[in-house]
């Protein structure tokens, strides 16, 4: 399975539009941890904490959806950088405002979500034209699935090193800034360039239609749930444990046993 993932990166361009969307996707990956490290330090308790995180993953759940019509409506670059651009300056709004006054602070939290790119969806478009064969395809979801979880177990671990280098403000921009840089990288690749969304038929529900997907959509939100809400009990765990790293430890390890389950799970 090495071996094969190791053919995939060695393709032309695999591995730019891998490591790319990945550092893109690193803000949406670790936004809970980050905002609720900034919230505590800027005073405010759990519930406006988890209040802010909730809001910034409805917005995400709206702005996906949307975002990914508009890429197939007008392509790639025209709309994931500047989505990605407008999520960081939401955020710096955020960090600029502080707590207050809280209907500002709601709204550049909502944004922040609304505006995070379809970096994911975008490259699963992008894999046929860059692997060809389906078996490859294939593979390639498996690795994307692999490498996303050293995102989850990695980032974690920067943002408080981050905080403890500097302040939860800093790594909230930092974050973001890689984020920038992740979906720059992406979009000015050919392959993003030349994508095109293959013709079908318009319905304002979409994929929606289809009971199948309703059912698994269902399903997840509940897991939604206990990884939406795990990084705010993570950090109220660690402020009785010990502080500091301990959150970052927690939400990694689950992040590392997501990675040997899906590893395993490939093999098989």
């Amino acid at each position: 399975m090495a071996a094969g993932y190791g053919d995939l990166l060695r393709t032309r361009h695999a591995a730019r539009l891998l490591c790319g969307t990945l550092l893109g996707r690193l803000p949406n990956a670790t936004a809970t941890l980050a905002i609720v490290l900034f919230a505590r330090a800027e005073g405010g308790g759990y519930g406006l904490a988890g209040a802010l995180t909730a809001v910034y993953g409805v917005g995400n759940a709206v702005g996906q959806p949307l975002l990914g019509r508009a890429v197939d409506l007008y392509g790639q670059p025209r709309v994931m950088l500047p989505a990605s651009v407008l999520s960081a300056l939401s955020v710096a709004l955020f960090t600029v405002c502080g707590l207050s006054p809280l209907p500002v602070v709601f709204a550049a939290m909502l944004l922040a979500g609304v505006f995070t790119p379809p970096l994911e969806g975008g490259l699963r478009a992008l894999w046929p034209s860059v692997l060809g064969r389906e078996d490859r395809i294939h593979a390639a979801y498996a690795l994307d699935a692999v490498a996303q979880e050293v995102m989850f177990a990695v980032g974690p671990l920067l943002v408080t090193l981050l905080v403890a280098a500097w302040s939860p403000t800093a790594a909230l921009l930092a974050v973001n800034a890689l984020g920038i840089a992740g979906a720059l990288s992406v979009v000015v690749s050919p392959p993003s360039r030349r994508w095109r969304s293959a013709p079908r038929e318009a319905h304002w529900l979409g994929a929606l239609r289809s009971p199948g997907l309703l059912v698994l959509l269902g399903s997840f939100f509940f897991v939604g749930l206990a990884l939406g809400s795990i990084a705010v009990a993570a950090v109220s765990y660690a402020e009785g444990h010990g502080g500091g790293l301990v959150s970052s430890y927690l939400l990694s390890g689950l992040g590392v046993g997501a990675l040997v389950g899906g590893v395993v799970y490939g093999a098989r």
